[in-house]
């Protein structure tokens, strides 16, 4: 079996068991899944699910020397402070552009974007040491950049969906799939490009973990234009800036950092 079919058997055999009993659990008893620690810890399990099934594939497969390099891909942050920079722009505009076309309402106070950053590493965050730490840089090593991207992000939806048959998740009370499903692909897109530009996963999981502190303050109305507008936004910055990237770049082993 090869390293991405590991990668993907690992990371959904964890989060769609996880994932599945307490989406059971919760339509029988009728109940959120926040009610019960044992669930939200279930709950969490699924989260970082692709991070474990990244980590463990990568420790089995790779040489020590490479395990060892991804690992300090995922820990250690580049000294360039132009990416953080460039992070916080693209992520406010991808995040507020939808919130100012089709509306939305500020729910909690600006401090939260700050104070919500660690929560949202653990719940969200992490995931990016599989997606696109382990993920696109294997799909990126056969296929091109553009072609990765896409992959990644349909794999990303499925992975999502049981999260609609949980009694409590976000997904479950406010939103629907088709909605949804954009705006998973129009992330996608903008967290390939911060891996495409940095070779960072740790600017990923930084990238993931601010973008959805940002969402949980400034909550835009679901609407499928809002997920066009932030569609077209990532697709343009992706074009801009991760596109036309010599592919030999792309390739280049994890441990290539900004210094």
């Amino acid at each position: 079996m090869s390293k991405l079919k590991k990668y993907l058997f690992s990371t959904f055999l964890i989060t769609f068991l996880s994932w599945g009993m307490i989406a059971v659990f919760t339509q029988i008893k009728n109940i959120p899944f926040g009610s019960s620690i044992a669930l939200y810890i279930l709950y969490i399990l699924g989260v970082i699910g692709p991070a474990i099934a990244g980590i463990t594939v990568s420790k089995r497969s790779d040489s020590k020397e490479d395990f060892s390099l991804f690992l300090k891909s995922c820990y250690q942050p580049p000294k360039n402070l132009n990416w953080y920079l460039f992070i916080i722009a693209i992520v406010l505009v991808f995040s507020l552009l939808p919130h100012f076309v089709v509306g939305g309402e500020q729910i909690v106070p600006v401090q939260y974007i700050l104070l919500q950053i660690p929560i949202f590493i653990l719940i969200g965050g992490l995931e990016e040491i599989g997606w696109r730490g382990f993920m696109l840089r294997e799909l990126t090593k056969r296929i091109p950049a553009l072609t990765s991207t896409l992959l990644v992000s349909i794999v990303w939806v499925v992975w999502h969906l049981p999260l609609f048959f949980i009694i409590g998740t976000y997904q479950y009370e406010y939103l629907n799939i088709p909605v949804f499903s954009i705006s998973v692909i129009s992330f996608s897109f903008l967290l390939s490009t911060v891996y495409y530009k940095t070779k960072s996963i740790f600017l990923c999981i930084m990238t993931h973990a601010f973008c959805n502190s940002v969402l949980n303050v400034f909550v835009s109305n679901q609407s499928l234009l809002g997920g066009i507008v932030a569609l077209v936004f990532s697709l343009f910055i992706y074009l801009l800036f991760a596109n036309n990237r010599n592919r030999s770049l792309i390739m280049k082993k994890v441990d290539t950092y900004i210094k």
